[in-house]
């Protein structure tokens, strides 16, 4: 598995939030209504641009299932005022290390089973921050997602 290098900037966000268990179904129709708002919203290019963020807020061997937090979130313009349903919040940036990974249910489980094996190999010294994923694609073509690791 190959990797490359980012460095994000900090940015103002919007973001659709769901609590409850990671990889449930309210977090999948999230997405389908977060894409929706984005178009609503103007967004589009926003989303080609820096795609949008998937960050699963919580460790949920530390935390009840039925708290986690899953937020879906987009980059805005400092001086757009984020509309409800959204909320608007500061994505940290910093330095990330960027998987692209086939976006399918075996390929996001590999990726997840051979992380620490990648973390080594590559000598990633990380940071305390969430793993973010990232979705550029758009519907109808080869679905890939990309997951960055916060690193120094």
């Amino acid at each position: 598995m190959k990797i490359k290098i980012e460095n994000l900037p900090t940015k103002k966000i919007a973001f659709f939030r769901n609590i409850g268990p990671y990889g449930n179904e309210k977090n999948f129709e999230m997405m389908k209504e977060f894409k929706q708002w984005v178009r609503s919203s103007g967004l589009s290019q926003n989303r080609f641009e820096y795609g949008i963020y998937g960050i699963a807020k919580d460790n949920p061997a530390m935390t009840p299932a039925e708290e986690c937090r899953y937020d879906l979130i987009i980059s805005v313009d400092d001086d757009w005022e984020v509309k409800k349903p959204a909320n608007t919040g500061i994505f940290e940036g910093g330095k990330y290390a960027v998987f692209t990974v086939v976006h399918t249910k075996e390929a996001v489980r590999d990726f997840w089973n051979n992380l620490n094996a990648e973390i080594t190999k590559y000598n990633l010294d990380l940071r305390e921050f969430p793993i973010v994923e990232r979705y550029k694609e758009e519907e109808g073509e080869d679905k890939y997602c990309e997951f960055l690791i916060p690193i120094q």
